[in-house]
């Protein structure tokens, strides 16, 4: 990492533990939703507390984690000098620890199925062309639109900051009424699908409020939370209540759960700006923190999907009478088992790559940019250096 005169301020460890909550309800959505295998679907069985309690707890809180996850990632930056340079260098450092669990689990996999353990049925050749290419390939799509989002976050912002306050509260209405009332109704699909759209409108939201409104309360981060969960708790046994009548509109159970709905951004805003407002500072939690996303890449690989839905078979957790807390233990059992796992990687990039973060892309963004300007076709340097290129250090540290 490079290094700079002003040390750099601790993380706050109430917003990394909100980040490893986060994380939990995001494994507990995975594992009560996730049915790549195309079998048991818990959406169609019968309405009882158990399938209410499995719905709400252990799969409602997916959206809301990957609401406060972006929310923490761009809190900061949202005040940052954001150049091109900057944020192709944020892209660089993410792409180390996808890269590297893309590749150990291809090969997990590889010898799994040289062994017969491997449940899937996937073709090893695009298997290892999505694990050599994961973010081109998609592989994850939480990182995939991130890495466009921070593509494209310096021209993003400039052109906000250009609107002003007036234009940018008129386009945060537009926003609001388009994918948060109309949202409220189901079967209208004004094509907001998962990707980095999703990211973009959140990005319009969240700056508003950082550059314009004044801090909510406590108590009104508390109400924004409450009024979220009952709106989805009312939503949820309605919609299982209309499929146990007339086994029809299924998918109304789980609509109001979606990554564009205005419960899931209430309840992720009131707990990231409850955070926020608490400040304290724990080693132990920064660096288990710091794995967080290491969980999300193990567990969601979608061939490691493959594995857990076929030795941990849902349908046999749920038929049984402690399903419950068998859900519960299997949750936190598999987000304890990957955040373990991925200490061990947060191990080794602390004694090899991480030693220089981010020093092999400054030397080669460098050598790039004096390529491109000693050029034939280039026939005239600019003035001056321009901002994010080359001359411009001013944003080396993350």
């Amino acid at each position: 990492m490079a290094t700079t005169s002003i040390q750099e301020k601790p993380r706050n460890s109430s917003i990394e533990l909100l980040r490893l909550l986060a994380m939990l309800m995001i494994v507990g959505c995975h594992y009560v939703w996730i049915n790549r295998s195309g079998k048991w679907d818990i959406a169609t069985t019968s309405f009882s507390f158990k399938k209410v309690f499995f719905e709400f707890v252990y799969g409602g809180g997916g959206w809301v984690g990957n609401f406060i996850f972006f929310v923490i990632s761009v809190w900061f930056l949202a005040d940052r000098k954001c150049t091109l340079r900057s944020d192709l260098r944020r892209i660089w450092i993410m792409e180390r620890e996808v890269l590297f669990w893309s590749i150990t689990l291809f090969l997990l996999c590889l010898a799994l199925k040289h062994y017969g353990y491997y449940a899937g049925n996937d073709n090893m050749v695009i298997m290892l062309t999505h694990s050599l290419l994961p973010l081109l390939t998609n592989l994850w799509w939480y990182p995939t639109s991130y890495a466009i989002f921070l593509l494209l976050l310096p021209f993003l912002n400039k052109g906000m900051k250009s609107l002003g306050r007036a234009h940018h509260r008129n386009l945060t209405v537009i926003l609001l009424v388009l994918w948060g009332l109309f949202a409220f109704v189901p079967h209208i699909d004004l094509n907001l699908y998962i990707g980095v759209f999703v990211f973009i409108y959140w990005y319009v939201l969240i700056t508003y409020y950082r550059w314009y409104m004044n801090e909510i309360t406590e108590g009104q981060s508390f109400v924004l939370i409450f009024t979220g969960l009952i709106i989805e708790l009312l939503y949820l046994v309605g919609g299982n209540v209309i499929y146990a009548v007339t086994h029809k509109m299924v998918s109304m159970q789980v609509y109001i759960f979606g990554k564009w709905t205005l419960p899931t951004m209430m309840v992720g805003f009131g707990l990231f700006t409850l955070a926020n407002r608490r400040e304290f500072h724990s080693k132990i939690i920064n660096t288990l923190a710091a794995s967080s996303f290491g969980i999300y890449l193990i567990h969601f690989n979608k061939y490691i999907v493959s594995i857990w839905e076929h030795y941990i078979p849902r349908a046999t957790i749920y038929s049984s009478q402690y399903a419950i807390a068998l859900g519960g233990a299997i949750v936190i059992g598999l987000f304890i088992a990957c955040l373990l796992i991925d200490l061990i990687r947060q191990f080794l990039f602390h004694l090899t790559i991480d030693k220089h973060r981010g020093a092999w892309f400054d030397k080669l963004y460098i050598g790039a940019i004096r390529t491109i300007s000693n050029h034939p076709w280039r026939t005239a340097a600019p003035s001056k250096p321009q901002a994010g290129f080359a001359g411009d250090d001013s944003d080396l540290v993350d």
